[in-house]
C-alpha cells in the first residue's frame, strides 16, 4: 500500500501543476509524434510500392532495349522458347499525341503484345482490357491510363467513342486504374499492330517480358535469358550488352531495403526531439526538487525513508513521459493517416511501432528522471528544512 500512496503522492503534484506539466511533456509528444508519424508514413510507403511492384509479378523479367534497334520480335519468339517460360510478350513504345473534340495532349503511346493484360493484370476503372477480339489486325482499339484519360477528361459515356492517336481513330475500350498497375497511369495501350502502323519500328521492340513458372527459377531464366541475346548478337560475356535484364524480385528486396534504410534515419532525425523532451523533463524536475526542498524535509523528518522520496519523483518523471508518449502516439497515428490521404500510400499501424514508442517514452522517463530523483532522496531532513 506505501507504494500506491506514494503514487498518490505524485499523481496529485503533477495535477496541481497541470500548466507546467503539459509544457514539460511538449517535447516528448513532439518527439514521439515525430517517430510515430515517419515510421508509419515510410512503411505506408513502402507497402504501396511493393503493391505496385508485386503486380507486375515476382517471377518476372523485363528485358528493356538500350537502343531503338537492339531487340527484336525474333529475340523475344526465341526468348518464350526457353524452358521454365510460362509467359512472353512485348511492348513498343513512342511518344505520340491522342485527342479528342474538347482535347489534345501529348502521351506514351504503348504497343502490347496479346498475353501483356492477363500476366500484368491491372486493376481497370471503366470498360475492359484489350480483348482477344482486339487483336485482330483490322482492329484499333485503345485503353488509357488513368492519367492519361484524366488529362483528356475521359468519362463513362465516352466508352465506345472515337478519339485520335497520331491522328489515326480508334476506339475507346477502357481506362485503367492509376492504383494498379505500376507505371501505367500515364500511358496508352493499343496493340503490337496498330503500334506499327503509329510509329513503324519493325521487327523491332522497346521491351521483351518473361515470366517464370515459379519466382524460384527467375535467376536461373535470368542467366539463360542473358546468354541466348549474347549469343544471337556475338557478344562475349564482359562486352557491355545493348540491353538490360531487371529481376522484379530483386527490385522488391532493393526497395525494401531502401526505405528500411530511410525509415531508420527518419527515425534517428525524430529520436532527437525525444531526447530533447528527455532534458526538459529533467530540468523541470531538478527545478521541482529545488521548489520543494523544505517539503522534502518535512516528509523525512515525520519519517519518509529515502526510498519513498526516490519512488514519488521517479513516479512524477515517469508519468509525465508516458502521457507524453501516449498524447504524441495518437496526434502521429492522426498526422500519418492524413498525410497517407493526401499523398494516396497505404495507411499502416504497427504494433511494434506502437510498443516502440511507448517503450522509448518510458525508458526516457526513467533515464532523465532518476538523477532528480536521487538528488531529493539523497537531501538531508536538517538541512531541507533550513533552505530558503
Amino acid at each position: 500500500m506505501r507504494i500506491l500512496g506514494t503514487a498518490a503522492l505524485a499523481l496529485n503534484r503533477i495535477w496541481a501543476t497541470k500548466i507546467r506539466s503539459l509544457l514539460t511533456m511538449l517535447g516528448v509528444v513532439i518527439g514521439v509524434a515525430a517517430i510515430v508519424a515517419l515510421t508509419s508514413i515510410v512503411d505506408g510507403a513502402s507497402q504501396g510500392i511493393n503493391k505496385s511492384l508485386a503486380t507486375l509479378g515476382t517471377n518476372q523479367l523485363n528485358i528493356t532495349a538500350m537502343a531503338a534497334d537492339s531487340l527484336t520480335e525474333q529475340d523475344a519468339n526465341a526468348l518464350a522458347a526457353l524452358d521454365n517460360v510460362s509467359v512472353m510478350f512485348v511492348q513498343a513504345q513512342n511518344q505520340g499525341t491522342i485527342a479528342t473534340r474538347e482535347s489534345r495532349v501529348n502521351a506514351r503511346l504503348v504497343g502490347v503484345s496479346s498475353q501483356y493484360f492477363e500476366a500484368v493484370k491491372p486493376e481497370i476503372a471503366l470498360g475492359s482490357y484489350l480483348s482477344s477480339s482486339s487483336f485482330a489486325a483490322t482492329s484499333k482499339d485503345v485503353v488509357f491510363g488513368a492519367d492519361a484519360a484524366n488529362d483528356l477528361g475521359i468519362t463513362k459515356d465516352m466508352l465506345g467513342t472515337s478519339v485520335k492517336l497520331n491522328g489515326q481513330d480508334f476506339r475507346l475500350v477502357g481506362v485503367l486504374d492509376d492504383q494498379a498497375g505500376f507505371g501505367t497511369s500515364g500511358r496508352v495501350y493499343v496493340t503490337i499492330d496498330s503500334a506499327r502502323k503509329l510509329f513503324s519500328q519493325y521487327p523491332y521492340v522497346s521491351s521483351i517480358v518473361i515470366q517464370a513458372n515459379t519466382p524460384e527459377q527467375v535467376d536461373t531464366l535470368q542467366i539463360q535469358a542473358d546468354v541466348l541475346l549474347r549469343e544471337r548478337y556475338g557478344l562475349g560475356s564482359e562486352t557491355t550488352a545493348r540491353y538490360t535484364i531487371t529481376n522484379q524480385a530483386s527490385l522488391i528486396a532493393a526497395v525494401g531495403t531502401i526505405t528500411a534504410t530511410l525509415g531508420l534515419l527518419l527515425t534517428g532525425i525524430a529520436a532527437i526531439s525525444l531526447l530533447v523532451g528527455g532534458i526538459g523533463i529533467m530540468n523541470i524536475m531538478l527545478v521541482s526538487v529545488r521548489e520543494r526542498t523544505r517539503e522534502i524535509g518535512v516528509r523525512r523528518a515525520i519519517g519518509a525513508k529515502q526510498s519513498n522520496i526516490l519512488t514519488q519523483f521517479l513516479i512524477e518523471a515517469i508519468v509525465l513521459s508516458l502521457a507524453g508518449g501516449i498524447v504524441g502516439l495518437i496526434l502521429g497515428e492522426i498526422a500519418a493517416f492524413f498525410l497517407a490521404v493526401l499523398g494516396d500510400w497505404v495507411f499502416s499501424i504497427r504494433l511494434d511501432t506502437v510498443l516502440l514508442a511507448l517503450g522509448f517514452s518510458l525508458l526516457v522517463g526513467v533515464v532523465f528522471g532518476v538523477w532528480p530523483a536521487r538528488q531529493a532522496a539523497k537531501l538531508e531532513p536538517i538541512d531541507a528544512l533550513r533552505f530558503e
